[in-house]
């Protein structure tokens, strides 16, 4: 069971040990080799976890809810994935692009400053923060990789002093510090009314005792810090200029995966602690709604290639957050499937932002890329639809099944996030086709030639090919969905394999 530990332990040992390391290939070198061995260790736990096994580890031996917990279920399995496949991508497109310009126009010294400076121990930092989120069992613990992740990625937002850091980082810093301290507020109320951090033991004593006003102030302020990481509407201003400001492969991790550890920490909490609080999930569920039109509009007023992608993740957040709030087992599922998507795509849009502007600038208004950089141009439109939801990409399976969970559940409000949600994918589409007009369609005459390094373009292309390999996969991977969506409706195995003692259950007179 030690192995659920290592995807922190690995991370934290690289970070440090790449502070050592003097030239710029070792440190690409080490953090490589270091970000494949977390990427493996993952994928053992997501072969065991996703097979419905729940694994447990008990720090130092303390047993739960004295204790430091790690847990990895059926969730906790697919984030681990993710962030491990998404992190070496990143480390190896970082690699390469971190010795050349940010972007047409500008020299290649400030990544290089930055890349000197610690990128990648940063980076590695981030890793961890990110998989000890997915991976610690009390809210406690769960604070502290909050800020582990959230100080590593100050750091990644703010290495290179440009304006747009400054400024754009300073907002960033400030929101997260008000969410984290609500978050401390929330853990010191749910210590005073449960006597106890650990979320399973807390689960527990709510089924043995009910809920009351008092719980429902607990899981109101949770999901008021969760849904600011997350970035859903209206706490999600903060994101749309700042994500686009660091170098390009840590913007792509940024978007792809920080905002999903949001979303991870709704769906714990509200599966798990307070699936009874109703109220609160239908906010959620009708704030999911606004997110979705917000992002979609907000990516169609948007002329620079990765602020308009930002939009379109605040869209994806949206669709996730309809999904695992729709009161529905196959809401649930399709949210799931979708949370596996949103990640692949928004990250490979990204990357293929970063050499777009290596090509002409942030600025998509150039065309005529597409008779010059026709591999470019096929990948950007497969993933421009599979965002949008066209048939047959993993998109369209996505959103298919939530609008149709949706449209069976049947109720007034389902129905209107349901439409809402289908109006989104017509104006994503809309937005990602000003691009594809914009940039690749037209005369090339004009147009500015740059050898793009290899090393970046076959990232893309591995992006690409994973964003393809999930369409062609969706039937077995949807079934797995389904699987993972079951175990979160009654979390039976995760309480009795976190509290298997008896005489560790909680008390069943009273809240405290």
């Amino acid at each position: 069971m030690n192995l659920v530990a290592l995807p922190v332990l690995i991370p934290l040992v690289a970070g440090a040990s790449l502070l050592l390391f003097r030239t710029a290939r070792a440190r690409t070198i080490f953090a490589t080799l270091a970000t494949l061995l977390t990427l493996l260790t993952s994928l053992l736990i997501a072969v065991r976890s996703l097979s419905g096994e729940v694994l447990v580890v008990q720090m130092g031996g303390w047993p739960a809810p004295f204790g430091i917990t790690l847990v990895a279920d059926g969730l906790t399995g697919i984030m681990l994935l993710l962030s491990g496949l998404s992190g070496l991508l990143t480390v190896l497109f970082a690699g390469s692009s971190l010795q050349h310009s940010p972007r047409r126009g500008q020299s290649a010294l400030l990544n290089r400053a930055r890349e000197a400076f610690g990128v990648q121990a940063l980076f590695q930092f981030l890793l961890m923060g990110v998989n000890m989120s997915f991976l610690t069992g009390d809210l406690f613990n769960l604070f502290v990789s909050f800020e582990v992740m959230l100080v590593a990625s100050y750091g990644l937002l703010l290495l290179g002093g440009e304006l747009a850091q400054l400024r754009e980082g300073f907002k960033y810093v400030v929101i997260n510090l008000v969410a984290s301290a609500i978050f401390v507020i929330a853990a010191g109320l749910s210590y005073g009314l449960f006597g106890s951090l650990n979320m399973a033991d807390i689960a527990l004593r709510l089924q043995a005792n009910g809920l009351d006003s008092r719980v429902t102030m607990v899981a109101m302020l949770l999901a008021l810090v969760f849904t600011t990481k997350a970035a859903a509407f209206p706490l999600g201003f903060w994101l749309p200029n700042s994500y686009p400001t660091p170098p390009v492969a840590i913007s792509a991790f940024f978007a792809a995966v920080l905002t999903k550890v949001g979303v991870y920490a709704l769906i714990r909490a509200f599966t798990l602690m307070f699936p009874g609080e109703l109220t609160i999930q239908t906010i959620i569920f009708t704030l999911a709604g606004i997110t979705m039109l917000i992002g979609s509009l907000g990516a169609i007023a948007r002329q620079r290639w990765r602020y308009l992608l930002a939009f379109t993740n605040i869209a994806s957040i949206g669709y996730l957050l309809m999904g695992a709030f729709s009161r529905s087992e196959s809401g649930l599922s399709a949210a799931l499937f979708y949370l596996i998507h949103s990640v692949l795509v928004i990250f490979t849009l990204f990357l293929i932002a970063g050499l777009a502007e290596k090509i002409s600038g942030e600025r998509y208004r150039n065309e005529g890329h597409l008779s010059v950089y026709p591999w470019l141009g096929v990948g950007f439109f497969i993933s421009a639809i599979a965002l949008a939801g066209l048939p047959p990409t993993s998109g369209f399976i996505g959103k298919y099944s939530l609008v149709q969970a949706l449209f069976s559940y049947g109720d007034a409000l389902s129905l209107i996030v349901a439409s809402i949600a289908v109006i989104s994918g017509l104006l994503l589409l809309y937005a990602v086709m000003l691009i594809w007009r914009g940039f690749f369609w037209g005369e090339s005459d004009a147009v500015h030639l740059v050898n793009l390094p290899w090393a970046m373009s076959a990232v893309v292309v591995i992006a690409v090919a994973l964003l393809l390999s999930l369409a062609a996969l969706g039937g077995p991977i949807f079934n797995l969905s389904e699987r993972v969506a079951k175990q979160l409706q009654t979390n039976q195995q995760y309480l009795s394999q976190v509290l298997p003692t008896p005489g560790l259950e909680p008390e069943t007179e009273e809240l405290r």
